[in-house]
């Protein structure tokens, strides 16, 4: 049974906004039809088509896996922003694919941070470093951050998040959040801790990583290694950019939405509108696999050689630069660096 519960002029206008009603939906409708084939075909590549398993592979895998759950979460938030955050599915079904919803999302940001923190380690410091990552550590990795978002969850199978508004005559669900479920101190520290754990510390971890990703590279002498390393300096700071750009909005805006509360003011369009820029993470995800990758990329040119798909992709890619096995710019001299970056360029 649904509970009822008259709402402030603030909170109507965030509910009706064109934001929320039509901007939202179009966005993960977009993100959608765009993150979930891309994610399937990399999924099956990185688990089927791959050669061996490093920890970069599993945390792609890991990447790939909560992207898609994610994005196949996102036709029931469409449906219900379209019919203007009017909930039709039911309490059982809310609080699934709510807690489903924050789940993927926390999860794909937890793993981008440990592909950015292992990525750091062995270009930076692998001879201090290379006993602290292995295959089976990163399967325990990606257990463990399983384990915490689905601990954060928790609240969402202890309390009722349908309400309906009568002055809308619509169900809203996760959006008019009951008293009881994050009341007085609680509600900040939770909060504060999902905003802490899941925005503030992996941003300040990626962009720092990358920026000491490619501070390393610059530092190679040989000049032939050096347009090779170019690229992939570009590549690290693409993928950081785009993290960036999807993340940094909605970062700004919470701190701010609660501030504009205590006034009896509310920024929730916008908070709803930063929400759904986050989810085009997902989209960009699967194209830095490909990039990143040269065993990737000849993968997905036999699959598509076999299945008639393009006739003249059945042949080995030229030797480039592969990102994640990438040696230390510490090691790379004048005499040895072009060989290092041969022996680097295979596997993920």
């Amino acid at each position: 049974m649904n509970h009822s519960a008259e709402v402030d002029n603030a909170t109507l206008e965030a509910l009706d906004s064109p934001f929320v009603t039509v901007v939202v939906p179009v966005i993960y409708m977009l993100v959608f039809v765009i993150s979930t084939p891309c994610n399937v075909i990399a999924l099956c590549l990185l688990c089927g088509l791959t050669k061996r398993s490093t920890p970069t592979i599993i945390y792609s895998i890991n990447l790939c896996l909560a992207d898609l759950l994610y994005s196949i979460i996102l036709p029931l938030q469409v449906d219900y922003h379209f019919h203007g955050n009017n909930w039709r599915f039911g309490m059982v079904t809310c609080n699934i694919s709510t807690a489903a919803f924050y789940c993927n999302l926390q999860c794909s940001v937890l793993t981008t941070c440990a592909i950015a923190l292992e990525r750091y380690c062995g270009i930076v410091h692998p001879l201090k470093t290379h006993l602290l990552w292995s295959p089976r550590k990163a399967v325990m990795t990606c257990c463990c951050i399983w384990g915490l978002v689905l601990a954060l969850q928790l609240p969402f199978f202890l309390f009722n998040f349908t309400l309906f508004i009568p002055q809308l005559n619509i169900t809203t669900c996760f959006d008019v959040l009951p008293k009881a479920a994050f009341e007085g101190t609680k509600g900040y520290l939770y909060f504060i801790t999902i905003y802490l754990v899941f925005y503030v510390v992996p941003l300040v971890l990626l962009v720092v990583c990358s920026c000491a990703v490619v501070h390393a590279l610059r530092r190679t002498l040989d000049a032939g290694v050096q347009r090779s390393h170019r690229r992939v300096q570009v590549l690290v700071m693409v993928s950081a950019l785009c993290f960036i750009i999807c993340y940094l909005p909605n970062m700004v805006i919470q701190p701010l939405h609660m501030v504009y509360r205590h006034s009896k003011q509310s920024l929730y369009a916008y908070y709803k509108l930063t929400l759904s820029i986050n989810s085009l993470n997902c989209c960009f995800d699967p194209f830095v696999y490909y990039l990143a990758s040269r065993e990737l990329r000849q993968a997905l040119r036999r699959a598509l050689g076999r299945w008639g798909c393009c006739p003249g992709c059945k042949g080995e890619e030229p030797v480039t630069f592969n990102l994640s096995e990438l040696p230390s710019c510490n090691r790379v001299n004048q005499t040895g660096s072009r060989a290092l970056l041969n022996q680097c360029s295979h596997g993920l």
